[in-house]
């Protein structure tokens, strides 16, 4: 709620009124939202765009993926996203429909992932970054966070082929860390990971409750 967008949205709503908001936002969705685009795009940087604007439209509004390479996935909200695939590229970035699609709108921070990335270095990465921002204060997210980068570095610097065992231990760290976290941050560090198996056909990943 006290956000520096939400500060920002203020005076011009105030000035122009609460209709005309409404109006710029693209099908069902309402109003401006802010964008931070960055990863494998030509101009990264922050867009204004109508809330429900394609992720399409909006990496081509970042002059599209750099160096005319193939898209791979992208996260549309920011590190706590789940990855989606190429078959997402015309969904709206809106709160419900980024939710349907199986990630969020999170923060805005839109990351491309150009084709040939290894994506499960990325969502390993980010993961690295989750185990260092928890708290410590509930096991779930202290020890679960911390078993799961331990298996998946382990797997990368043996070649990245996660055995079945692995795969199966993964999605048990997921899905207890989900439902057993205190906060946010331990319920949603693993899903990047998930999102990532499931586009490499690792099986199939239990629904979110």
């Amino acid at each position: 709620m006290n956000s520096v967008e939400t500060f920002a949205d203020v005076p011009i709503i105030a000035s122009r009124g609460a209709d005309w908001w409404k109006d710029q936002g693209t099908g069902d969705s309402t109003g401006l939202k802010f964008f931070a685009v960055s990863g494998h795009v030509e101009k990264p940087g922050v867009y204004c765009v109508p809330m429900g604007t394609s992720i399409r439209d909006l990496i081509d509004l970042a002059g599209g993926v750099a160096g005319g390479a193939e898209l791979d996935c992208v996260q549309p909200g920011g590190a706590s996203s789940n990855f989606l695939g190429v078959e997402h590229l015309d969904t709206p970035l809106d709160f419900g429909t980024l939710a349907e699609a199986g990630s969020m709108l999170g923060s805005g921070a839109l990351v491309v992932i150009a084709k040939g990335t290894d994506t499960l270095a990325a969502a390993t990465n980010v993961l690295r970054f989750f185990r260092n921002e928890s708290c410590g204060k509930c096991v779930p997210c202290r020890v679960g966070s911390t078993k799961a980068h331990e298996l998946l570095t382990d797997t990368l610097q043996a070649g990245g082929e996660l055995s079945d065992e692995r795969r199966e231990r993964l999605r048990e760290l997921e899905t207890v860390m989900r439902k057993t976290s205190i906060c946010g941050l331990g319920q949603v560090a693993m899903g990047p990971v998930v999102s990532v198996l499931d586009q490499r056909g690792d099986g199939a990943a239990e629904p979110p409750e």
